[in-house]
């Protein structure tokens, strides 16, 4: 079995708890405010900001220089869309990372500092996801915050990309080629798993925020429903 095989499966219960998150459920059933949907972006500006330094430091490395797709990459559209909810002085009005966002990106530096090649566990979980059921998360930030192409939904455009089918495909495959012993590939299943635990936490601190901003009452109806 090849390694995305291997993340796939691996990763499954991890990845079905963070889907399953109350943020992730009032998401998608259209219970979402402007300044929580800001604040995710903000979260995965750090983390995005953090992986892709990584992944340009290393892009020669033995492995990493593999998975080395410039063409993914999201900060530059995540500042489009920061810039839309924040003005052109984004940077000095965001406020501080929640806990989880903050624990996230401080393992992204860990791992490119000690582990480069764990790096790709983090590639992995984020833009296959961003390709796959983020777009769904896409068309439900549209309708429901009433954005467009040209308004906060930069994130999820991947203009350099003719078919996101078949970019994920060679994505799997060059995971599958990546030189890595048996063990090492066990330690990128960890790391994976690690990820989507990362992914969890930002969600449950997004949650809290998201009560506050639309309510208990109903946050617990989407939740229930």
């Amino acid at each position: 079995m090849g390694l995305a095989q291997t993340l796939r499966e691996g990763t499954m219960t991890v990845h079905h708890e963070a889907e399953g998150s109350g943020f992730v459920r009032c998401f998608m059933k259209g219970v979402l405010d402007r300044a929580t949907y800001a604040r995710h972006l903000e979260a995965l500006y750090g983390v995005y900001s953090a992986m892709e330094a990584g992944l340009d430091l290393h892009k020669d490395h033995l492995v990493l220089k593999h998975l080395y797709f410039p063409e993914v990459h999201r900060k530059a559209n995540l500042e489009k869309d920061l810039a839309y909810f924040y003005g052109t002085d984004w940077q000095q009005t965001l406020a501080a990372p929640t806990p989880a966002a903050t624990a996230y990106v401080q393992r992204i530096r860990e791992v490119a500092a000690s582990a480069p090649y764990l790096l790709a566990a983090h590639a992995y979980v984020r833009y296959l996801g961003d390709l796959s059921g983020g777009q769904a998360l896409k068309v439900k930030a549209a309708e429901t915050l009433e954005l467009d192409a040209e308004h906060g939904l930069a994130f999820y455009d991947f203009a350099g990309i003719a078919s996101k089918r078949e970019f994920k495909d060679q994505y799997r495959q060059a995971l599958n080629d990546l030189p890595l012993s048996e063990e090492e590939q066990q330690q990128v299943l960890a790391e994976a798993i690690e990820v989507f635990r990362h992914n969890g936490r930002v969600f449950d601190d997004l949650e809290n925020e998201l009560i506050e901003n639309v309510g208990r009452e109903r946050y617990e109806s989407a939740v229930r429903a």
